[in-house]
């Protein structure tokens, strides 16, 4: 059975269904997809930024009008082409929608908590020969930010001392408003590493103290009510582990972080979370580099406790 998109909204978008097939564009950008198909969009082959894992790809793709028009302009845009060849076992036992249509709600649950994320340009569908749904979703590339895993060094070696730690104290904030927010809802990203928060560098040297933050990749964001003590301590101790490798980031900004955070998401034991976000995120320390490291982690909850 063909699985196509639900709660689109027909005044700002377009949609071509066939009996195998569907796609879906956003209206605005409707003359940049003119003449595609799903198959077109499951069929390209672009290296640039490529990347493939567990029957999923991610690539970069340049779109260029195929009207231009004076008054919009016709300079190409920028867009990440995301890939479902095939669906893992429990989204085939668990859900009837395409793991594009669940990214794109995800998306757009997100937005609605007053967060920043990428914008959805199209998606769609197809049945494959072998029967299996496979889809796509394409998202408008955040023009000139990147991840702050990435920026952080640079910037700590651009930037004034005063500036770059006063950033800091800012970022620490917002990400913690970030996660508390979808948190509250419980709605948990289940892959909350520092390098899906994407920044402005340059907004971000001009106003240190006020950085805005993009939230991306929320193709495994799930809302569950039952398991949400877990769900937050595995994002959040997912968010500690990344920070591990981080030069420019400390165990300051780490207990920064969670005072805001616990303030923002009126958790009542700050100490006990904490123990457990450390414990979680030396976990996935010692699982992916060795059993020694995690023990790095420990002056976090030392920190914390004094």
């Amino acid at each position: 059975m063909t699985m196509k998109p639900a709660m689109m909204n027909s005044t700002s978008a377009a949609a071509v269904d066939s009996e195998r097939n569907w796609l879906w564009v956003d209206a605005r950008f409707a003359r940049y997809l003119t003449g595609w198909t799903t198959e077109r969009a499951m069929g390209v082959d672009s290296r640039d930024r490529f990347h493939a894992k567990q029957g999923r790809s991610t690539a970069r793709v340049i779109l260029h009008p195929s009207d231009p028009d004076h008054r919009l302009g016709d300079r190409p845009i920028s867009v990440y082409l995301k890939r479902h060849f095939e669906r893992s076992f429990p989204e085939r036992i668990t859900g009837t929608r395409s793991p594009a249509e669940v990214e794109r709600q995800n998306l757009e649950r997100v937005r609605a908590l007053g967060i920043n994320v990428p914008e959805v340009v199209a998606l769609g569908g197809r049945v494959a020969e072998t029967g299996d749904q496979q889809s796509f979703l394409m998202v408008l590339e955040l023009s000139g930010q990147g991840a702050l895993n990435e920026l952080l060094p640079g910037l700590e070696r651009g930037m004034a001392p005063a500036d770059f730690a006063a950033l800091k104290r800012a970022l620490a904030r917002e990400i913690a408003r970030i996660a508390a927010a979808i948190h509250r809802r419980n709605v948990f990203h289940s892959d909350l590493y520092l390098c899906h928060f994407f920044l402005d560098p340059a907004l971000a040297d001009r106003d240190p103290r006020s950085p805005r933050l993009a939230l991306i990749d929320l193709h495994r964001a799930i809302e569950s009510r039952f398991t949400a003590p877990y769900r937050r301590i595995k994002d959040l101790g997912q968010l500690l582990y990344s920070t591990e490798e981080v030069a420019a980031i400390d165990d300051r900004d780490r207990l920064r972080f969670l005072v805001h955070y616990c303030r923002y998401a009126g958790v009542r034991r700050p100490g006990l979370l904490a123990w457990l976000v450390r414990l979680r995120a030396g976990r996935y320390s010692a699982h992916n580099r060795g059993s020694g490291r995690g023990k790095r982690l420990g002056r976090f909850l030392s920190l914390w406790q004094g």
